[in-house]
């Protein structure tokens, strides 16, 4: 008999894979240990690796045409969305706010609630896209950052980028 036919769990034990109590393979184990106390952002130990993110920085800031680019790689993008909004926070004269689709990640959400600014959620047109009117309405001059999103997490829409960012400079 097929296994999908007399087991509703995708493997053969009664633990949940991939869950926090789930016992690694000894592989992974052995490689996790060997590197446990190995810091690969350190880049006394590991010098290629802040040379690939020199490089890394310097591509992006080539991309966006950028003649002296500054940056890290981080963990994922909670991490990028919440540092963005630090950087934008603090070069912000007086209180800042970020003015964001509703479809927007909800690391934006933790970035506001984590570094103290207000967060302005503008709603969504008929195909989940960012409402360009509903955040220009939103947008004052307190505005640090104007969130458009590349994929959106439920959809995978593409927010009108060069219209948000007219809305941004316009800011």
């Amino acid at each position: 008999m097929p296994r999908a036919e007399h087991s509703p769990a995708p493997q053969d034990f009664d633990r949940v894979l991939s869950s926090m109590c789930t016992e690694p393979h000894p592989a992974a184990r052995n490689a996790a240990e060997r590197f446990l106390a190995d810091n690969p952002g350190d880049p006394a130990t590991y010098p290629a690796v802040a040379d690939l993110e020199a490089e890394a920085v310097a591509m992006l800031g080539d991309v966006v045409g950028f003649d002296d680019p500054h940056g890290y790689v981080g963990s994922g993008g909670t991490e990028a969305n919440i540092q963005a909004v630090r950087a934008a926070r603090n070069l912000a004269d007086g209180d800042a706010n970020v003015v964001a689709p509703e479809s927007a990640h909800f690391s934006f959400q933790k970035a506001a609630d984590v570094l103290d600014v207000e967060l302005r959620l503008a709603p969504t047109d008929d195909d989940h896209r960012a409402d360009v009117d509903a955040v220009t309405d939103l947008v004052d001059d307190d505005t640090a950052v104007v969130v458009g999103v590349a994929g959106t997490t439920e959809y995978g829409r593409v927010d009108p980028i060069p219209a948000l960012a007219d809305v941004a400079s316009d800011a």
